[in-house]
């Protein structure tokens, strides 16, 4: 079981080499009594690399976090603001004042999120699949902001945004160097979407490996033993 430390930032030397002592240690950093506020805090969290969570005692302290992270150019692995910004993207009540700044950020997460919609074919060696890819709207950007958009991809209800019935594959855009370039923390997209949380890689692999029918046929078995089970 890991042991955390209910710490400030920045974190005394004391608790930082309890970490290196015990790798099972995490923080849980009190925002309100933190010298280190929003894009400060991220940065040092980031730079730290170490198992890290926020807690927050008013909405505004959590709406000046959720907009710095919003708008990071860097990927920290932070759940309480990642929790928070699923929930924005799904249009749940959080309990914060949504900002036409704070929405302008949630847009531009949500137009990249959805466009991993064409990333799952691309990540399919198909010449007709790729064919289509090459053929959407193109965007060249490194443009980072707003890059923890894959962070969020080890959740499961990131796919129900993908997937949604009014995300249109024609809509999709093609961002040619988020799908293929290595600028994710020094991983590529992949590293992040290859995840047992993801159904869409998880039914695409499937397919692409061959092994549909073999999944097909499992569940076809489990069902009948089921069926016999009952006839019992």
């Amino acid at each position: 079981m890991s042991k955390v430390i209910t710490t400030t930032a920045p974190i005394a030397i004391e608790h930082l080499k309890e970490y290196f002592a015990d790798k099972e240690t995490a923080y849980v950093i009190d925002y309100a009594n933190s010298e280190l506020k929003g894009e400060k805090l991220l940065v040092y969290l980031g730079n730290l690399d170490l198992p890290a969570d926020i807690e927050f005692e008013t909405k505004e302290d959590l709406e000046e976090m959720i907009l710095a992270y919003a708008g990071s150019t860097f990927i920290v692995n932070i759940q309480s603001l990642e929790i928070t910004m699923l929930n924005l993207l799904l249009e749940n009540e959080v309990g914060i004042s949504l900002t036409d700044e704070l929405q302008g950020l949630l847009d531009h997460w949500s137009v990249r999120i959805k466009s991993l919609l064409l990333y799952n074919l691309h990540t399919v060696d198909l010449e007709e699949l790729n064919d289509f890819v090459d053929a959407a709207p193109k965007d060249n950007t490194d443009s980072l902001v707003g890059v923890n958009f894959v962070s969020l991809l080890k959740y499961e209800e990131l796919g129900h945004i993908i997937a949604s019935d009014d995300n249109n594959l024609d809509e999709c855009i093609n961002y040619t160097k988020y799908f293929n370039d290595y600028m994710f923390k020094g991983k590529n997209l992949y590293s992040y979407w290859a995840n047992t949380n993801n159904i869409l890689f998880l039914q695409t692999w499937a397919v692409a490996s061959g092994e549909r029918q073999n999944i097909l046929d499992e569940l076809t078995t489990i069902e009948k033993e089921t069926e016999n089970d009952t006839l019992i």
